[in-house]
């Protein structure tokens, strides 16, 4: 092989010296070692939460609010775009080392994005559960209970329902869902105070749309992000939601039960609707509802939702996406899956309130 062909070989960008090779090796080592670490819940909860994690989350929201579109979203394609190109030179190389190296190439971003991933926010799945901290009782949880907790959410449902339509078209109030969010998640555990906004712009809202997504937070960046087609009356409970998974609170039944208590606790009048109408669609429903159970304004908004639902959602990709999230949730120790979002019922039921709407802690 002539001298040339063997230096333009050497410094190929398929192989990038040996100090990129072994920079790949390492990272795929490392996420590997990232992969099967479990730090402990008294770590999590102690100097990962509440000393490590607000240094970057704080540093990540200055960031972020200083831009007007999603850093997440950015983050993604900057991944998708590099191997894109890493494939382009595979693909005219057409070597067996060029597949050898990009497959390599291929291992090492997915190894830094599972780093990246749970140093910023993964490790909270093993933060100790709220049954651990607030004063919960199992045996508060009954069926009586929950049927008296749905007729006062229906009574509750009804008698706003003309407040906060009157309110529908006003922008969503922030600054009072804040107010009432942050005492909730420092109740909760947090001894400090999560920097968090408006939701972004998203390219994955039609992906949302499509497998009935109301909202996510990306654990790259820590930027909360609704679905578009989302309606006034879901907003604030679904925003609260996601604030309380960027406080670092990961647990889907956690997540809902700070926004019962954050919508609930607003003293704005749609945040209320919103919380009481989340909280009744998560109850043991009935099997029949009466005509005269809920007003004709709370018909019409449920109708809307179904409606939308049956408009929007593509059944094939709800399924599978579902699934490959509740496979997901399971892998991270949340063992009921996606039917962790159902067991904000219990923690409703089970744990008392003080007079100012917060869970009392355990003694």
């Amino acid at each position: 092989m002539p001298r040339e062909r063997r230096q333009s070989t050497k410094e190929s960008p398929i192989h990038g010296g040996s100090f990129a090779f072994w920079l790949r090796v390492v990272l795929v080592v490392a996420g590997i070692v990232a992969f099967t670490f479990r730090p402990s819940p008294a770590w999590v909860g102690g100097p990962y939460v509440n000393g490590i994690y607000p240094i970057w989350e704080h540093a990540a929201a200055a960031i972020a609010s200083a831009v007007p579109f999603s850093l997440g979203d950015s983050a993604v394609l900057l991944g998708v775009g590099w191997l894109a190109w890493r494939i382009a030179i595979a693909l005219r190389r057409r070597t067996w080392r060029a597949s050898g190296i990009l497959a390599l190439d291929a291992l090492a971003l997915a190894a830094f994005y599972l780093i990246w991933f749970l140093v910023a926010w993964g490790w909270c799945y093993q933060r100790a559960p709220l049954q651990t901290r607030l004063a919960y009782h199992p045996s508060a949880v009954t069926t009586a209970a929950a049927v008296r907790l749905r007729t006062l959410a229906i009574a509750q449902i009804n008698a706003l329902a003309p407040l906060a339509h009157a309110q529908a078209k006003q922008p969503l109030n922030l600054v009072a869902l804040r107010k009432a969010w942050l005492p909730v998640v420092q109740r909760f555990g947090d001894d400090w105070k999560p920097h968090v906004g408006a939701p972004k712009f998203t390219l994955a809202g039609p992906f949302m749309v499509a497998n009935g997504t109301s909202g996510f937070i990306n654990p790259l960046t820590l930027e909360a992000q609704l679905a578009p087609d989302l309606f006034w009356f879901e907003r604030p409970f679904d925003l609260a939601h996601e604030w309380t998974h960027i406080a670092g609170f990961a647990r889907e039944d956690e997540a809902n039960y700070a926004a019962v208590l954050t919508c609930l606790r607003s003293r704005d009048v749609v945040d209320r609707y919103s919380g009481w109408l989340e909280l009744f669609m998560y109850l043991p429903p009935k099997k029949h509802y009466a005509a005269d159970t809920f007003t004709p304004l709370v018909w019409s908004d449920f109708a809307a939702i179904r409606r939308r639902n049956a408009r929007h959602i593509n059944l094939a990709f709800a399924r599978f996406s579902w699934g490959t999230y509740n496979t997901y949730l399971k892998s991270n120790h949340v063992a009921s899956g996606i039917a962790n979002y159902n067991e904000v019922t219990r923690l409703v039921l089970g744990i008392p309130l003080n007079r100012a709407g917060l869970p009392r802690v355990r003694s």
